[in-house]
C-alpha cells in the first residue's frame, strides 16, 4: 500500500508510514483545533517535493489563507509562484443556502469545475476547507447530503488525488462533523479537539478510523508552533 506523508511531525508514525494514497479523509475540529493549518502543512509538504496541491476554499478568501500561513512563517507565496500550489475559491458558488435548486446552486457544476481544476493541474494533492460550506444548516440536509456524496465519489473516481476533508464541529456537541455524513464517506477520520486536563486547555488528535490501517487510539496533544505547525507531543 502506497502512502502519502502529512508533513505533521508525530503524525505519520500513528499513520504507519502516511496516509494510504487516492483516498479522501475527513479532519474535523472544533474552531481554534487548527483544521485549516493541518491542511497547509499537508499540501506544502507535497509543494516541497514537488508535487502539485489544490486549495479548495470554500468559506475564506485565499487572501486570508495565505496571512494563515505567513503569520505561520511557511514560504506559501513561494509555492503559488512556482506553481506547485493553487489556491481555487469556490465561494461564489455558494452565494446562497438554496443548495441544488434551480434559482441556486448547481452540484453538477460544483463539481465538474472542482474535477477539471484538478486533473488540468495534474494534483496529486487536495484539500476542501470545509467539505460544506458554514451557511448550510439542517434544514439543508437533504441537499448536503446529495452534494457531498457526489463530491467525494467523484474524486476518488475521476482524480487521482489523496484528498483532505475539513468539517466544522458545533463547540460542545460531540459530533464527528458537521452534518453527520462526512464520517461515512471518507476513508478516514482524525478528530481535532480541546480538552480540559488539569484544569489546563490542551488541543488533541484522536485518529478515529483509517481503512487499512491498524492505529493506535488515544488520544495525542498537539501544539501549534511558529514554522513547525501542528506537532505532536505525548498521550493524554
Amino acid at each position: 500500500m502506497e502512502k502519502v506523508s502529512t508533513g505533521i511531525e508525530g503524525v505519520d508514525r500513528l499513520l504507519s508510514g502516511g496516509l494510504p494514497k487516492g483516498k479522501s479523509y475527513l479532519v474535523a475540529g472544533e474552531p481554534g483545533t487548527g483544521k485549516t493549518l493541518f491542511c497547509l502543512q499537508y499540501l506544502l509538504e507535497g509543494a516541497k517535493k514537488g508535487e502539485k496541491c489544490i486549495y479548495i476554499s470554500i468559506d475564506e478568501r485565499p487572501e486570508h489563507i495565505i496571512f494563515d500561513a505567513e503569520s505561520m512563517g511557511w514560504p506559501i507565496k513561494t509555492y503559488l509562484e512556482d506553481g506547485s500550489l493553487s489556491i481555487f475559491d469556490v465561494t461564489n458558488y455558494f452565494s446562497t443556502p438554496k443548495l441544488g435548486h434551480d434559482e441556486g446552486i448547481n452540484i453538477d457544476q460544483i463539481i465538474n469545475d472542482i474535477l477539471g481544476h484538478v486533473k488540468k493541474m495534474g494534483a496529486s494533492r487536495l484539500c476542501i476547507d470545509p467539505i460544506a460550506p458554514l451557511i448550510l444548516t439542517e434544514q439543508h440536509l437533504p441537499e448536503v447530503s446529495t452534494y457531498i456524496r457526489k463530491l467525494v465519489f467523484a474524486i476518488e473516481d475521476n482524480a487521482e488525488c489523496t484528498t483532505l476533508l475539513t468539517s466544522h464541529v458545533p463547540v460542545g456537541s460531540g459530533k464527528l462533523s458537521q452534518h453527520g455524513i462526512e464520517e461515512f464517506i471518507s476513508s478516514g477520520i482524525i478528530s481535532l479537539q480541546i480538552a480540559k486536563v488539569h484544569n489546563k486547555n490542551i488541543r488533541t488528535i484522536w485518529i478515529r478510523k483509517i481503512r487499512g490501517v491498524k492505529l493506535d487510539l488515544s488520544d495525542y496533544h498537539y501544539d501549534i508552533l511558529p514554522e513547525r505547525g501542528i506537532v505532536l507531543r505525548q498521550a493524554v
